[in-house]
C-alpha cells in the first residue's frame, strides 16, 4: 500500500487532535474538579447528578420544614408545661383553702388568686401565638383563641357535648330570712334557709341569652332512643325564694342563663346518668374580653346582628396541621385547644367568686342586724325577739353557705386534676410527635450526608487522578509534535 506525504500528515493531524481533546478534559477536570462538564460528556454521570441534586434539594426541604415545625411545637411544649405547673399550683392552694377557715380579707384573697391562676393559663398560655400564628385555634392560626375585647354584636348558637359523668351532686342554701319590721320571730323561722342538693352541669359559658330560643337537651337513653327535652328557663333575678334556680321539680330541667348551669331534677337526672350522648344547644351574644372565642371548642352558628352575615363553625378538635417533614411522611405539630385544655377550670373559680360574694352578703346582713339589735330599746323585747330569731337564721345560712364553699373548693381540687389527666394526654401526645420529629431530623441528617457524598463520588474528579493524568496527557502530546515534526519536516525533494 503506498503511503503519501499527505496520508502520513492527516494522520498526525488526528492523532494531535485526540491528544489535544484528553490533554483539555483532564485540565478541565484538575481544574473543576468535576468529571464532566455538560451531559453529552457523560450521561450516566449527568442523570445520577440530577437525581443526587434534586433528592438534596426535597432534603433540604424537609428539614426547614422541620425547623419551623420543631419551632412550633418548642413553644407549645413550653405553653403546655406551664399550664401543668400552674394547675398542680390551684389543687394545692384549693387544698390549703378547703382545710382553712376565712375572713373576707382571706376569702378575697383566695379568689383573686384562683382567678390569678386561671388568667395566667387562659390568657397568657392558651391564647400564646408563635411568629405570628396562634398555637392552639386549628386551622384558624391568625385567629386568638380569645376574644380581644368585649363583643355583642354577634350571637353564637353553641351546641356543646356535655359529659354525663360531669353531672354532680350540688349542695345549696335554698330559701333566705330577710329583714321585715312587720315580720315575727315565728315568720323569720318559717323563712329558715335549708340545705339542700340537686344534680347540676355547669356549661362553658355564664351570661347567656335569657330570651330566644328554647333551650334544648338531646340524649340517647337507655333502650338506645334519641330523647329531646326543652329546658325551662330559670333566670336567677326572678327567683322569689333564695336559689329556686337550683330547685327544680322532680321531672323538670332548668336552665339558668346568668350562671350558665343546667339543674336535673330527680327523676329526669335518673333517665340521663343511664344513657350517653348528652348535648345542649344554647345561645350567647354578649361576650367579655378573654372570654374564649366558641368557635374553638364547639360547633356553632354565628350571626351579626348587624350585617346578618352568618358564619358555620365546625370541626373543632379535628383540624390538624400536617407538615411533610420526609419523603411521604407527614407529622402534625399541632394541640387544639380543645383537646387539650378544659374550660371546667375557670368555670369553677367562676363559681367559687359567686359562693364567696353571696357570704360577703350575708355577712353584711348579719351586720346590719346585729346593728339593729344593739340599737334596739331593751324593753322592746318582742322586737328584740324578732331580731334574734333573724340573726339566728342568718347565722345558720352563713354557717350552711360557708360549708357551700368547702365544697366548692374541694370539688375544685377534682376539677384542677381532672383538667391536669386531660392535659397530659395532650402532653404525652405532643411529646410523641416531637420524639419522632427529633429521630426524623437525624435520619435526614444522616441522609444528606450520604447523599452528599453519593454526589461528590458521582461529580467530582480526584484531583490526583486527574493531574496524573494531565501530565500523562501533556507528555504525549509532546511525544507527538516531536514525532510529526520529524515526519513532516522531510519531502521527496530531499531524496532526489
Amino acid at each position: 500500500m503506498r503511503v503519501t506525504n499527505g496520508m502520513m500528515r492527516n494522520n498526525s493531524l488526528l492523532n494531535m487532535q485526540k491528544n489535544k481533546v484528553a490533554y483539555n478534559k483532564y485540565l478541565q477536570q484538575f481544574s473543576t474538579e468535576k468529571k464532566i462538564q455538560r451531559p453529552s460528556d457523560d450521561p450516566t454521570i449527568a442523570v445520577r447528578a440530577l437525581q443526587y441534586r434534586t433528592t438534596l434539594v426535597e432534603i433540604k426541604q424537609y428539614l426547614s420544614n422541620i425547623d419551623d415545625a420543631v419551632g412550633f411545637m418548642n413553644e407549645t411544649e413550653n405553653a403546655l408545661g406551664n399550664m401543668n405547673g400552674r394547675l398542680e399550683e390551684m389543687a394545692t392552694y384549693c387544698t390549703q383553702a378547703a382545710t382553712g377557715t376565712y375572713d373576707v380579707e382571706a376569702r378575697k384573697d383566695i379568689v383573686a388568686q384562683l382567678k390569678e391562676y386561671s388568667r395566667y393559663i387562659y390568657e397568657q398560655n392558651a391564647n400564646q401565638d408563635y411568629a405570628g400564628r396562634y398555637l392552639f385555634t386549628g386551622y384558624r392560626t391568625d385567629v386568638p383563641l380569645l376574644f380581644s375585647e368585649d363583643q355583642d354584636d354577634t350571637t353564637y348558637t353553641i351546641t356543646e357535648q356535655l359529659d354525663i359523668g360531669s353531672i354532680k351532686k350540688y349542695d345549696y342554701v335554698y330559701g333566705q330570712a330577710e329583714y321585715d319590721d312587720a315580720k315575727s320571730a315565728s315568720d323569720y323561722a318559717n323563712e329558715a334557709s335549708q340545705f339542700e342538693s340537686t344534680h347540676r352541669i355547669q356549661l362553658s359559658y355564664d351570661g347567656c341569652d335569657k330570651d330566644g330560643n328554647d333551650v334544648t337537651l338531646t340524649y340517647t337513653d337507655k333502650n338506645g332512643d334519641t330523647r329531646t327535652i326543652t329546658a325551662v328557663t330559670k333566670s336567677v333575678s326572678e327567683d322569689a325564694t333564695y336559689n329556686e334556680h337550683l330547685h327544680p321539680g322532680d321531672d323538670e330541667v332548668y336552665y339558668v342563663p346568668e350562671t350558665g348551669e343546667i339543674v336535673f331534677g330527680n327523676n329526669v337526672y335518673d333517665d340521663i346518668r343511664s344513657g350517653s350522648d348528652l348535648s345542649v344547644t344554647y345561645q350567647k351574644t354578649e361576650f367579655k374580653k378573654n372570654d374564649v372565642r366558641p368557635e374553638h371548642y364547639f360547633n356553632c352558628t354565628a350571626v351579626n346582628n348587624v350585617t346578618g352575615v352568618q358564619a358555620l363553625y365546625k370541626n373543632a378538635g379535628s383540624q390538624a396541621i400536617n407538615y411533610q417533614i420526609n419523603f411521604g411522611q407527614v407529622l402534625t405539630v399541632n394541640t387544639e385547644a380543645c383537646n387539650a385544655i378544659s374550660l371546667d377550670v375557670a368555670r369553677t373559680i367562676e363559681d367559687i367568686e359567686n359562693i364567696c360574694n353571696d357570704i360577703d352578703v350575708m355577712e353584711k346582713n348579719l351586720a346590719s342586724v346585729q346593728k339593729r339589735i344593739d340599737d334596739c330599746d331593751e324593753g322592746d323585747t318582742e322586737t328584740l325577739a324578732n331580731l334574734n330569731e333573724l340573726k339566728s337564721q342568718i347565722e345558720t345560712e352563713l354557717a350552711l353557705q360557708k360549708t357551700v364553699l368547702t365544697n366548692a373548693l374541694s370539688g375544685a381540687i377534682t376539677t384542677c386534676h381532672n383538667t391536669q389527666d386531660k392535659l397530659n394526654i395532650a402532653i404525652a401526645d405532643h411529646g410523641s410527635r416531637y420524639a419522632r420529629l427529633e429521630m426524623t431530623e437525624t435520619k435526614l441528617g444522616q441522609m444528606k450526608l450520604d447523599t452528599e457524598d453519593a454526589q461528590l463520588e458521582n461529580e467530582g474528579a480526584d484531583v490526583g487522578e486527574s493531574m496524573v493524568l494531565f501530565t500523562e496527557a501533556d507528555l504525549l502530546y509532546q511525544a507527538t509534535l516531536h514525532a510529526t515534526s520529524q515526519i513532516l519536516g522531510q519531502s521527496l525533494l530531499d531524496f532526489i
